[in-house]
């Protein structure tokens, strides 16, 4: 493959097309360790903690030897960005469009769920060619194969939806680690937020719906629904629907050249990772779903029980009749 001075160097290195450096520690280094080595110290205490002398220090070298694998911080918070997506198949129905962007949705959302400093790194149009990132968009792409759509229609719906799940995991995190609301503020905002002023908000300030509590907050992983992802990604979806599921199917795209044995056998490979990946999600959202069961079931016994409780207890106070 040629290359010239103009291609990204990041972009070369991720997909493993850039020369490694001929002097150095190469066997115990390569960009591939530094990463995860820089997600480990982000996962443990955030994207601030991770310097290029940190993760040098986490492999015994000087920070100069980090230099000859990545070139920059910035570099490497790229290449972290890409990382964390890993190589596994994202798990994407093809065959039905809103089952499909609902898995790679939910998928996405556990990527933050996994990764909160993701959020602090903006992404550009060149990280969006790293090899993670190319196939989640491509994912996504090919979940939307049977929706009546355009090629640019697709790669619009692609960003409206990277959009919607990024918003709301930056959202839910900025919540829940930011400051609380003290229950004197709580009490102040009762006597402002009056039926009179506000007739739509105050009755969720009243009952305390509006502040929430942070152990249940919406987008929590153990998979409560309904939740404010959940609604959002419904009407979502819906929209896409409405707007788009009537249409005549768009003619083949011309041109698609057949695949050679080789290229087929690529894209065997992937469609059994895919199928994996499907199945492996399935069964997760399947537990999942099922712990939300067996508390909605648990709350109803215990409101159940209340309820007779507070029957006998009242039949109890009757006074006698005279």
């Amino acid at each position: 493959m040629a290359h010239d001075e103009d291609v990204s160097r990041t972009v070369s290195l991720a997909w493993g097309v850039a020369a490694a450096p001929q002097r150095g520690p190469k066997r115990e280094l390569s960009h591939e360790r530094i990463v995860e080595a820089a997600i480990e110290i982000a996962d443990a205490e955030g994207l601030s903690a991770v310097t290029m002398q940190r993760v040098a220090q986490s492999f015994g070298f000087t920070t100069m030897a980090l230099y000859r694998y990545v070139a920059t911080k910035n570099e490497l918070y790229t290449l972290m960005l890409d990382g964390a997506v890993g190589d596994t198949a994202v798990p994407v129905d093809t065959d039905d469009w809103r089952t499909g962007l609902e898995q790679l949705a939910r998928w996405l959302l556990d990527i933050y769920w996994a990764h909160p400093w993701l959020l602090d790194i903006p992404p550009t149009a060149e990280s969006l060619l790293l090899p993670g990132q190319v196939r989640v968009v491509d994912a996504g792409l090919r979940a939307m194969r049977t929706l009546p759509i355009t090629d640019d229609e697709r790669l619009g719906l692609m960003q409206l939806i990277s959009t919607f799940v990024r918003g709301h995991a930056r959202t839910v995190h900025e919540v829940r680690h930011g400051p609380g609301v003290s229950a004197a503020t709580r009490d102040l905002a009762r006597e402002v937020v009056t039926m009179a002023r506000f007739p739509g908000l105050a009755p969720l300030i009243e009952s305390g719906a509006f502040f929430g509590d942070p152990a249940q907050l919406p987008g929590d992983t153990d998979g409560a629904d309904p939740d404010s992802f959940a609604l959002g990604l419904k009407v979502l979806l819906g929209g896409i629907e409405a707007a788009f599921g009537q249409r005549a199917t768009p003619p083949d795209p011309a041109g698609c050249p057949e695949l050679d044995p080789q290229q087929a056998l690529e894209r065997a490979e992937q469609e059994l990772q895919q199928a994996i990946a499907i199945r492996k999600a399935t069964q997760r959202r399947a537990t999942e779903l099922a712990k939300a069961e067996n508390r909605a079931r648990a709350a109803r016994d215990k409101a159940k029980q209340e309820a007779k409780t507070a029957a006998k207890a009242a039949t109890q106070e009757k006074p006698a009749p005279r």
